[in-house]
């Protein structure tokens, strides 16, 4: 026993006590000691809390809390209007003293709680594990699934503690009146405790002081929607506010109340985001477009929606589209299917979004038919994988427009389809690519050149060569030459790279509500680095040259889309010839131009000085936007300071957005109730952190802010 009692001494601070047992309780090692007598018990507690406990009484054996403010202590004959603000006021005495309260039982009459006890969260009675046996025994359904299950005969429970040890603290509430309005009073209140309180470390780990508060809801919620688990975003906020003891909740209590939250949002998940759509559709006064359908059941299984930002972007850079089914997230598996397009700063855009339950022909099929309804044109090309469903799909809903099948995806094939070690070893990739690739080839010279290639390797019976080339003119670059914007986009990467970046935001657990939150948080991001390079067009880039022509570009072009335009004009200046005289037939200049860049191949360049027209047989405006090399040369020859208008496309121009864009939506976001609390928001913390700069570094200054902002919290 003495070997007992010295292990007694050695515990931590906070212990709860059974006197009438002799049983000590550590509440953090879960260490036992039984058979204790009563006398040796007291010693052991007399030279424990005589150190370190100065709120122990020999006398009484018990425990007095102490605070430093007395107006925070209840007494008999308070007040209060409710039972909420005495709870919330004996709450905070507990906070203080180093004890945590709860509610208990109440006496009910008309509808009306006319008594209410609030009490000492020690207080009340252990039921061992014996009688709760006993209990499982009469009723088994009755024991909670969280705490124990059954195996055969056998009851299994968790490892948990208690610390109830009929502690009779507590707070008495009676109604002075019968009607809902009518205050409370305290009719009694105990103040001493039958066990040690929390020390003054100890106090930071009191339930009451791990209740999350709205700033750090708020975060948390902001750290999830840049894809931070509870844990590190427990782990940031302690680093911006100092010491654990100065965040109070820990990061298992970050974890339970998103996890809170998650239960919360459970079966009326798709009803709180469809809820958001409504929303958003009536702020934005029908900009923000959403449709979906749900099964036999209710449940959502299509969901497709464009925002105000999208249809925008789509009115001015809706050429050209692409978009890829791979990608799958949220925690009911669900099919993320963006819409990707190309901006004036060369950068990816998110035109619309849709989820769908599975990858097929009805489901592909319906998310292009929303499409169309919602932005009412068709794109003029499309770029997919080869999927078959996604094929059916766009021939059924675009039959007008290009489908152009990925690149990237059919030359990884070409390994596994005629051996990896053949074409790691023998020259037929490279000469390979350079038919496949080449932009400048006719379709005669690729077909030309693909025969030929196949039959110097033997290669010509070979099955899926044979059905890839059947399939050439949805592929193949030479095909696309007289196709507006054709090689705008000749693989699916865009779509890749999208889902790449949506996957830093999301997580495959998420809800759907919490998806479309982190799909916002996405967007937002993508939102404002295309601001970002808008804001850096105001600045002209330098020329290289001495042509007029090149600095009319660098004030037309946003600077993305100039050092494209920059990079042909400098060109045009060395390594392009003529081949000879040009023919001149009705008024219309005909030249043989000389490439040296591109192995001496020859393009013919038609020029009209009355109507300032040119066209080349390299076909890169009507493919991409903008003028070649060879253009630039002969208007070069021309004297052509200005490059003509009808050759300015509006996607790669400065502002094209705003100059451009036809729809007059209010912004969803901008103007939703949600972002005029969240621009309150920010401006307040703007200005609290302008303040505190200030003072920063001078001690009175510090504490003439605290003192300010204590008056204004008692304002508030």
């Amino acid at each position: 026993m003495a070997s007992s009692s010295n292990q007694a001494q050695n515990f931590d601070y906070t212990v709860d006590i059974e006197s009438s047992s002799g049983n000590i309780l550590n509440n953090q090692n879960n260490v036992f000691i039984e058979g204790v007598c009563d006398s040796t018990a007291t010693s052991v507690i007399e030279n424990f809390v005589d150190v370190f406990d100065d709120s122990f009484s020999r006398t009484t054996n018990l425990w007095k809390p102490k605070v430093s403010d007395p107006n925070l202590k209840p007494y008999s004959g308070q007040w209060f209007k409710d039972i909420e603000s005495c709870f919330q006021f004996y709450t905070q005495y507990g906070l203080q003293g180093g004890f945590n309260v709860r509610k208990s039982t109440q006496k009910v009459k008309n509808k009306k709680i006319v008594t209410k006890y609030i009490i000492c969260s020690h207080g009340g009675h252990h039921e061992t594990s014996i009688s709760k046996l006993s209990k499982h025994s009469d009723d088994a359904m009755s024991e909670s699934s969280h705490t124990s299950s059954v195996v055969g005969d056998q009851v299994r429970r968790r490892n948990t503690i208690t610390k109830k040890c009929e502690c009779s603290a507590k707070v008495i509430l009676k109604s002075l009146g019968p009607l809902d309005s009518d205050p409370y009073v305290v009719s009694c209140f105990i103040e001493v405790h039958n066990h040690p309180l929390a020390s003054e470390s100890g106090k930071e780990f009191l339930r009451a002081n791990r209740s999350m508060t709205a700033l750090q809801r708020h975060f948390l919620l902001d750290a999830s929607k840049s894809n931070l688990s509870a844990y590190r975003a427990h782990g940031i906020y302690k680093s911006c506010f100092g010491l654990y003891s100065d965040v109070g909740p820990t990061a298992v209590d970050f974890q339970n109340w998103m996890r809170d939250i998650k239960l919360y949002i459970g079966k009326h998940d798709a009803d709180m985001l469809l809820q958001k759509f409504r929303d958003k559709n009536e702020t934005s006064d029908g900009g923000f477009c959403y449709e979906y359908q749900t099964d036999s059941d209710g449940h959502l299984t299509r969901l497709f929606w464009a925002d105000v930002r999208g249809r925008k972007n789509y009115d001015v850079f809706g050429d050209v589209v692409s978009f890829d089914a791979t990608y799958r997230t949220n925690k009911y598996g669900m099919v993320f299917v963006p819409f990707i397009g190309v901006n004036n700063h060369w950068k990816s855009v998110t035109f619309a979004s849709a989820l769908l339950d599975h990858e097929n022909e009805t489901n592909f099929t319906w998310a292009c038919e929303m499409f169309l309804k919602v932005f009412c044109r068709p794109p003029k090309c499309i770029i997919t994988d080869q999927c078959l469903a996604m094929k059916v799909a766009i021939q059924k809903t675009f039959p007008d427009s290009i489908h152009r099948y990925c690149m990237w995806h059919i030359m990884q094939k070409f390994p596994a389809k005629i051996g990896p070690v053949f074409c790691a070893e023998s020259a037929f990739m490279e000469k390979l690519n350079k038919f496949v690739w080449s932009s400048h080839l006719t379709v005669a010279e690729f077909e030309e050149g693909w025969n030929a290639m196949l039959n110097e390797f033997g290669l010509s019976n070979h099955v899926w060569l044979n059905e890839i080339y059947g399939m050439r003119k949805s592929w193949i670059p030479a095909f696309f030459r007289d196709k507006p914007m054709g090689a705008l986009l000749r693989t699916t990467s865009r779509s890749e790279s999208s889902n790449f970046y949506f996957n830093h935001f999301v997580q495959k657990g998420d809800t759907l509500s919490e998806f479309y939150m982190c799909y916002e948080s996405a967007i937002d991001k993508q939102i404002h680095e295309n601001k970002k390079l808008t804001n850096g067009d105001t600045c002209v880039p330098q020329s290289i040259t001495e042509k007029e022509i090149e600095k009319h570009a660098a004030h037309l072009y946003t600077r993305t889309m100039f050092y494209k335009v920059q990079k042909q004009i400098k060109v045009s200046c060395f390594h392009m010839s003529l081949e000879n005289q040009p023919i001149v037939v009705d008024g219309v200049n005909k030249y043989v131009v000389r490439d040296r860049s591109l192995n001496d191949k020859l393009f013919e360049v038609e020029f009209c000085f009355s109507k300032n027209d040119v066209c080349c047989s390299c076909k890169l405006f009507v493919r991409v936007g903008y003028l070649c090399r060879h253009c630039f040369y002969i208007l070069g020859l021309w004297g052509v300071e200005r490059i003509p208008n009808q050759f300015l496309s509006r996607c790669w121009l400065r502002n094209a957005e705003e100059r451009f864009c036809s729809l007059k939506f209010p912004d969803d976001l901008q103007s939703s109730n949600g972002h005029i609390v969240k621009d309150t928001s920010k401006k307040i913390l703007t200005e609290f952190q302008n303040c505190y700069g200030k003072v920063s570094n001078h001690i009175e200054g510090l504490n003439f802010m605290l003192e300010e902002m204590k008056c204004l919290n008692i304002r508030i």
